[in-house]
C-alpha cells in the first residue's frame, strides 16, 4: 500500500522594511506617526513612553511591542540613559496570520513573559548576523550604516522574523492586557459574520472588477459600512484584501502554469499588462518575469516605472 501525507500548497510573501538596531540619547522623542506595515519593537535598555492612539504605556528593557499597521503612535525617552532597541517593519500576505496580527491595535509583551519564549534567542541571532555584516562593511558610518548581508544571511533574517511571528501568535491570543488599556471595542458576532461573508464573496470574485461595490450592495451595506466592518475583523480594507488575493493568485499562476503574463493579467481583471506588472512589483519587489521560475515560459520584459518601497495599494 502506498501512502502520501502532504502539507497544503503555500505561496506567501514576507516583506521586511527597516530592520535595524539603534541607540537614542536621553530626551530623544519621535512625533506621532503611523506605518503601512506591522512594526515589531524590542527595548534593549532605557525606558520609552509609547503613546498609542490615546493610550500610554511604559516600554522598558526586555519588553516587546507589536503595532498593527495604520496605528498612530509616538515615542519619548523618559529615562536618564540611552534607549537602545531592535525594530523591524514587516508585512505578510497570509490571510490567517494577518487576521491574528490585526486583532488588536497593539500587543505589549512584558519582559517576564517574553523571556519564557524564544523571542530573545531569535533577536540574538539577528544581532549576530548584523555584526557579521558590519564587520565586512568597508566603510561603516558614525551615525548610520547600511550593511549588505550575504544571500544566506538574508534568508536567515527572513527565517528568524517568521519564527518571531510564530512566537507572537499565542501571546497575542492570550494576552488581554492591551485590550483593557486600549479600551478597544470588540467586534460583535454580527460584525464578525458580516466580515466573513464579505471575505467569502471577495474570494469568489477574485477574477472580477468592481467587486467591493457590488458586494456592499448585495449585503445591503454602504461602501463605508462594508469597509469599516471588514477592517475591524481583518485589519485591512476590502480593496486591499482583494489586491492581495489577486497577487496571491498571480504568484500561483506564475509558478504553477505556463500561461503568458498577458493572459494572467487578463484573467485577474487588470486593465493592462503594465498595470499588473506594476502591482506585482509593488508587492514582491520583482517583475512577473523575475518571479517566474527559469524553466517556465519566458515573456518579454516590460518597462515598469520605479516605485518607492511601500505597502501595496490598489493603484
Amino acid at each position: 500500500m502506498n501512502i502520501e501525507i502532504r502539507f497544503p500548497n503555500m505561496t506567501s510573501t514576507l516583506q521586511i522594511i527597516g530592520c535595524h538596531f539603534g541607540v537614542k540619547a536621553p530626551g530623544w522623542s519621535y512625533p506621532k506617526h503611523h506605518h503601512h506595515l506591522f512594526e515589531l519593537l524590542y527595548c534593549w535598555s532605557g525606558e520609552v513612553r509609547q503613546t498609542i492612539n490615546d493610550t500610554s504605556i511604559a516600554f522598558r528593557a526586555g519588553d516587546w511591542l507589536l503595532l498593527k499597521s495604520g496605528v498612530r503612535h509616538q515615542l519619548e525617552n523618559v529615562s536618564n540613559e540611552s534607549y537602545s532597541f531592535f525594530d523591524v517593519h514587516f508585512d505578510i500576505d497570509d490571510t490567517g496570520m494577518r487576521q491574528l496580527l490585526s486583532r488588536k491595535p497593539f500587543g505589549h509583551i512584558p519582559r517576564a513573559i517574553a523571556e519564557k519564549t524564544r523571542l530573545p534567542e531569535y533577536r540574538n541571532e539577528i544581532e549576530r548576523l548584523l555584526q557579521t555584516s558590519l564587520a565586512e562593511c568597508s566603510a561603516p558610518g558614525s551615525d548610520f550604516t547600511q550593511v549588505q548581508p550575504s544571500f544566506g544571511d538574508k534568508l536567515a533574517v527572513q527565517g528568524y522574523i517568521l519564527l518571531m511571528i510564530q512566537e507572537l501568535m499565542p501571546l497575542l491570543q492570550t494576552n488581554d492586557e492591551t485590550a483593557n488599556g486600549e479600551g478597544a471595542k470588540q467586534a460583535s458576532a454580527f460584525e464578525a459574520d458580516m466580515a466573513h461573508a464579505i471575505e467569502e464573496k471577495l474570494r469568489s470574485t477574485v477574477y472580477a472588477t468592481g467587486a467591493v461595490e457590488e458586494i456592499a450592495r448585495e449585503l445591503n451595506l454602504s461602501r463605508s459600512q462594508c469597509t469599516k466592518v471588514f477592517v475591524k475583523i481583518y485589519g485591512i480594507s476590502p480593496r486591499q484584501y482583494m489586491s492581495q488575493l489577486k497577487l496571491s493568485e498571480a504568484k500561483k499562476l506564475l509558478i504553477g502554469s505556463d500561461m503568458t503574463i498577458e493572459a494572467i493579467a487578463v484573467r485577474l481583471g487588470f486593465g493592462s499588462i503594465s498595470h499588473f506588472s506594476r502591482q506585482f512589483r509593488r508587492w514582491t519587489g520583482l517583475s512577473p518575469n523575475q518571479y517566474r521560475p527559469k524553466h517556465s515560459v519566458q515573456q518579454p520584459e516590460l518597462p515598469v516605472e520605479p516605485l518607492s518601497p511601500k505597502r501595496m495599494s490598489d493603484g
